[in-house]
C-alpha cells in the first residue's frame, strides 16, 4: 500500500510505503523493548506538545508551516535533558528548561520582530497571575510590515498554563497534572481592528491566570504569547482574519 500527501509549508508530495513489523510482535516480543520504551517515551512527548498547542489555541490560525512536528522535536530535546529518570520512562520537565521554548514562532515565513518593528515590554508575575504588555504608539507606514496588502490588522496576545508532563503511577501512561491552558475571557485579548496607515496609540494588555492552587507549583509553567494578524472586510461589513497573514510567537515562559 501507498499513501501519497501534501505537508503546509511545503509544494512536495511525500510517498510513503506501508511495512515493518506487526503491532503485536511490538507489543510483546522481547526483542522490540527498546522499541517499547522508545514508542511509550515519544507518547509523552506527544501530550505535552499537544498540551502546549492547547495553550496557543487563539493564535494557532497564524500557523503557516507543520508546528506539531516542531513542537514534538522541542520535547524529545527537554526529555532528554531528565537525567534521573532511566530511559523508557524520562520526564519532559519543561520548568527545568524554559528557555528551550521561549522565542517558538507559530509562522517562518514571517517572525513576529519583522512585521511589528517596534519595541515591546512585558512582564510575567508567577505570583499575582498577572502579565502584561506595553506597545509604543507608532507609524504603521514605517513600523508595520503588511506583506499581503490588507487594510486592517489586530493584536492578539494569550497568557496560558502548560504542566511538566511524567509517566503516572502504573508507570504505563503519560500524564500532567493540570488541563486549565488558559481563560478565555481574562487571558485572552483581541484588540480592536486598526488600520494599516497612520499613527497608532500605545496599547498596554492586561492578562490574567488563576492561582489555582495558590502558588502556583513548581510543575506547572505560566507562557506568555503574542500575535499580528491582518484582515480585511467579510458579508455584513465584519472584519475578519484572513488565513495565512498572521505571524505570532511565545515571547516568555515563567
Amino acid at each position: 500500500m501507498v499513501s501519497m500527501y501534501t505537508r503546509l509549508g511545503s509544494d512536495e508530495v511525500i510517498i510513503r510505503t506501508k511495512g515493518g513489523p506487526k503491532k503485536r510482535h511490538i507489543k510483546t516480543k522481547p526483542q522490540f523493548e527498546a522499541v517499547r520504551r522508545n514508542n511509550l517515551e515519544w507518547a509523552g512527548c506527544a501530550k505535552m506538545s499537544g498540551q502546549i498547542r492547547g495553550a496557543l489555541e487563539r493564535l494557532k490560525h497564524m500557523e503557516d508551516y507543520p508546528v506539531n512536528g516542531a513542537l514534538n522535536a522541542i520535547c524529545k530535546q527537554i526529555q532528554k535533558l531528565d537525567s534521573t529518570g532511566e530511559n523508557g520512562k524520562r520526564s519532559v520537565l519543561l520548568s527545568q528548561h524554559k528557555e528551550i521554548l521561549l522565542g517558538f514562532s507559530l509562522s517562518r515565513k514571517q517572525v513576529l520582530e519583522s512585521v511589528l518593528r517596534v519595541p515591546m515590554e512585558y512582564t510575567l508575575n508567577r505570583t499575582t497571575g498577572l502579565a502584561t504588555i506595553s506597545i509604543p504608539a507608532f507609524n504603521a507606514d514605517m513600523y508595520l510590515y503588511n506583506f499581503r496588502k490588507l487594510p486592517y490588522y489586530r493584536i492578539t496576545a494569550c497568557f496560558s498554563g502548560v504542566g511538566d508532563m511524567m509517566l503516572n503511577e502504573s508507570g504505563q501512561e503519560y500524564e500532567h497534572k493540570s488541563e486549565n491552558y488558559y481563560d478565555p475571557k481574562d487571558g485572552v485579548f483581541y484588540s480592536e481592528w486598526l488600520p494599516t496607515m497612520g499613527w497608532q496609540e500605545a496599547l498596554d494588555i492586561n492578562l490574567i491566570y488563576y492561582l489555582e492552587p495558590n502558588p502556583v507549583p513548581d510543575y506547572m509553567n505560566l507562557m506568555l504569547s503574542v500575535g499580528v494578524e491582518f484582515g480585511q472586510k467579510s458579508y455584513g461589513d465584519i472584519t475578519e482574519p484572513v488565513k495565512y497573514s498572521g505571524t505570532a510567537k511565545i515571547i516568555k515562559v515563567g
